[in-house]
Order: structure tokens, then C-alpha cells, then sequence
């Protein structure tokens, strides 16, 4: 866990908020110390406090500053993406924050600005990208890769073997079923079950899981 005076979470909404709450549980500092505050780009936020911490402003600010480091607290994949291009040039680096209550194999990757949240579980060799977001209770089976700016939602399960392209949302619920391919940008509804690919920039729904029109 980096220093917590060093530690921006960029947005600050409901999943900003769980993230701040991920950090707290993951050092020792008392409450409203975990992190040294959010940035939103709602500038009716800035000069507030969320969960007792300061909105210092907007994503500009933040990629003003120098040596601090940030995650991303955006439920969007696209927009995590949005901002992770804003931040690219600036002098702030991504960090990753996994609950304790997850057990991550020393053969599992994990690339900067993932975040892990309260019992998700992830297997063996399992490659999870920059900004992925594995949600509450998510499962992630052996040999699954998951690209950058994924959304694991609550509970969802993949199974061995997947490959999630940039961008793929899996809803609350939903299974993935082994060795299935989900094309970039394509999201999967709450409760579906995907039981072959799915192409590129779809939502699919149902059990099993078809693009809709």
C-alpha cells in the first residue's frame, strides 16, 4: 500500500467511495487519513468532503501535481480509459489496491491501477490489466486473461481459460463460460450466461448470453 498522503482517487462517486473505503481497509492509518483525498470532474464537488475527504478538484489538477499516486474510482471502462489518457504525460502513477481478504497466487499479473475489491478471487496464472476493476465476490478462473479497463461486476464468475478484450463489462451476476473470447468494448448483462464468443462493441443478455439487435 503506498503512502497515503500520496494516494488520489479519481472520482467520487459510489465506486470512488468504495475505493477510498478498499484503501482504509488496506493500511493502518485511522479513518478519513487512508487517502489524501478524490478528484471529480463535477465542480459542484470541488472544495467538499466525501467520507471526510477533500475534493481538491478536478482531473487537471491532478495532472498538474507531481509524485503523487492515483486510482481510478470510475465504474465506466470507457471512461477509466478517458482518464488514464489524461494522466499519461503527467508526473502521477497508477496504483493498484487489493483488498485483504483476497489472496492473489504468485502466478496471477497484476498491472497498474487494478483494483481488487472485498473477496474477489482470482485462480492461478490469471493476467488482469491496467485499471481492471474485479468487483465484490467476482471469481476468475485459471489461465483467464483480462485486458485493460475490464468491469467485473458483483459476483460475476469467469471461468478458465477466458479472454476478455479492453473494455468488456461483465454484469452482477453473470457466468463466462470456459475458453470463451468477449471482443473489445462488448458488455455482458446481470445474470447471462456466455456459453460462446461474443463479438466486438455488443450487449448480450440472456442465458445463454446473445447480442441483442
Amino acid at each position: 500500500m503506498p503512502d497515503p498522503s500520496s494516494l488520489i482517487v479519481v472520482g467520487a462517486g459510489g465506486l470512488g467511495r468504495e475505493v477510498a473505503a478498499l484503501a482504509e481497509a488496506c493500511h493502518d492509518a485511522p479513518p478519513a487519513s487512508a487517502i489524501a483525498g478524490f478528484v471529480d470532474d463535477d465542480p459542484a464537488l470541488h472544495g467538499t468532503t466525501v467520507l471526510g475527504y477533500p475534493v481538491r478538484g478536478d482531473v487537471d489538477w491532478l495532472a498538474e501535481q507531481s509524485e503523487l499516486r492515483f486510482v481510478i474510482g470510475i465504474g465506466a471502462g470507457s471512461t477509466r480509459r478517458a482518464v488514464a489518457e489524461r494522466l499519461e504525460a503527467a508526473d502521477v502513477s497508477p496504483t493498484t489496491l487489493v483488498h485483504p481478504s483476497v489472496s492473489v497466487h504468485r502466478t496471477t499479473t497484476l498491472a497498474p491501477g487494478a483494483v481488487l475489491c472485498v473477496g474477489a478471487a482470482p485462480t492461478v496464472n490469471v493476467g488482469i490489466g491496467a485499471h481492471t476493476v474485479i468487483d465484490q465476490h467476482a471469481t476468475v478462473g485459471h489461465d483467464a486473461r483480462l485486458a485493460s479497463f475490464v468491469s467485473i461486476r458483483p459476483g460475476a464468475h469467469i471461468s478458465g481459460s477466458v479472454h476478455l478484450e479492453p473494455g468488456v463489462t461483465i454484469g452482477a451476476g453473470a457466468v463466462v463460460l470456459r475458453g470463451v473470447r468477449i471482443g473489445p468494448q462488448t458488455t455482458v448483462g446481470a445474470g447471462a450466461v456466455v456459453t460462446h464468443d461474443l463479438p466486438p462493441g455488443c450487449t448480450a443478455v440472456g442465458a445463454p448470453a446473445r447480442p441483442q439487435p
